[in-house]
């Protein structure tokens, strides 16, 4: 099984909460955490997307009652944490007022007043399950000698219909629910997403459309869209691409380590390897050692590797790149799935290659790197 990327990952938009002091916007959040450690802080977090940052430490008694009133003009993805475990998952919307009853010890949690935070906890616990079910299957799947594989990639294949069946089921349940910004974006192992085919555009729109009206200014609403146009564009050259013979490869700028855009046709009349992977996956980095060994063989007879990393964070992804002492061309642009190199060259899983010619032709796409090695020292006659 390949490492599924389905445009993600991780969407890049702004993450700034923006605060009034309408009263309408006033949140109240209330309850009791029992079996807070001793010592330990109470704290509210807030989704910005793809990482959390703490709203405020919350004042507590020696019972473990807190009563915390805040302003917020949109809604957002709320988690509370006692002693550094989370004890409640929360959608807080603009006037809620919302009571928590929570436990540190056994992780038990009830909410009133809040339908969106219900739902949020439903359609978790139901991926919750999934995930963990697919996880402990996918680590004896990538152990598995390869005559077992087959079967359990079937088995897994299963399982990610199914929970797939199960949120587009949710989402039509719910149609308004503010909880599909979530939803739309689960994933499983390895950047495995649900909605990831360029055919799920029109389910994601459909959403968007249902929930741009209600809250305009979200920056979860936004990423919705972003994700949608990025799977329509999918979608469209895929479109193209059956309708046409390649006689010449598309054209990507990506900014490289010093943020200065390389283009792939910089190095047209050369075979290149054009190489798209994600800098914090394990495997790709291991896959980067024996493409270095292949770059030190073939460089010298004209071969070039042109890498597009689908990262979001582009001080880790250079870290990486220097770490390694990678020598060819790395470019990244931060956008990660939503990068237009992702759209132009259609990729719907990572790693990903292609080898180009020195005719400028498209040779071949390939999914790992026992092919690339095989199919570079082809091409040299070697």
């Amino acid at each position: 099984m390949k490492v599924y990327l389905h445009f993600l990952t991780v969407v890049s938009v702004a993450s700034v909460m923006l605060f009034s002091c309408n009263k309408a916007d006033r949140v109240s959040l209330q309850g009791t955490v029992s079996g807070i450690p001793p010592d330990s802080a109470l704290v509210l977090k807030r989704l910005d997307i793809n990482s959390e940052s703490v709203v405020d430490t919350l004042t507590y008694d020696d019972r473990g009652n807190f009563s915390y009133r805040y302003q917020a003009n949109q809604p957002g993805y709320y988690f509370l944490y006692a002693g550094g475990v989370k004890v409640a998952s929360l959608v807080l919307m603009p006037g809620d007022r919302v009571k928590v009853k929570a436990s540190a010890t056994d992780r038990t949690c009830n909410i009133d007043g809040s339908g969106e935070s219900l739902l949020y906890k439903q359609a978790d616990s139901v991926f919750g399950r999934s995930f963990r079910t697919f996880d402990s299957l996918y680590v004896i799947y990538k152990s598995a000698p390869e005559n077992e594989k087959d079967s359990l990639s079937l088995q897994l294949g299963r399982m990610f219909i199914k929970y797939k069946q199960t949120a587009i089921r949710f989402m039509y349940s719910n149609p308004r629910s503010f909880v599909n910004t979530a939803v739309a974006f689960h994933a499983f192992p390895d950047q495995m997403y649900v909605f990831s085919d360029a055919k799920d555009a029109p389910l994601l729109k459909r959403v968007y459309d249902s929930l741009q009206p209600l809250y305009p200014a979200s920056v979860y609403v936004t990423a919705l869209r972003e994700r949608y146009e990025a799977l329509e564009k999918a979608l469209y050259f895929d479109s193209a691409l059956s309708k046409v013979v390649v006689t010449d490869f598309p054209d990507i700028c990506v900014p490289d380590l010093k943020g200065q855009p390389v283009c792939l046709s910089s190095l047209k009349g050369k075979t290149i390897l054009v190489s798209f992977w994600h800098s914090q996956n394990v495997d790709m980095r291991l896959d980067n050692r024996e493409l270095l060994d292949l770059y030190d063989e073939f460089s010298g007879r004209g071969l070039e590797v042109y890498q597009v990393a689908l990262d979001t964070d582009k001080t880790l992804w250079a870290s990486t790149v220097r770490e390694q002492a990678l020598p060819w061309i790395n470019v990244c642009d931060g956008l990660g799935v939503a990068s237009s190199a992702v759209a132009t060259y259609n990729i719907s899983q990572i790693p990903a290659y292609f080898i180009i010619g020195s005719d400028a032709e498209i040779k071949m796409r390939l999914n790992s790197i026992a092919q690339v090695e095989k199919e570079i020292r082809r091409l040299f006659g070697k």
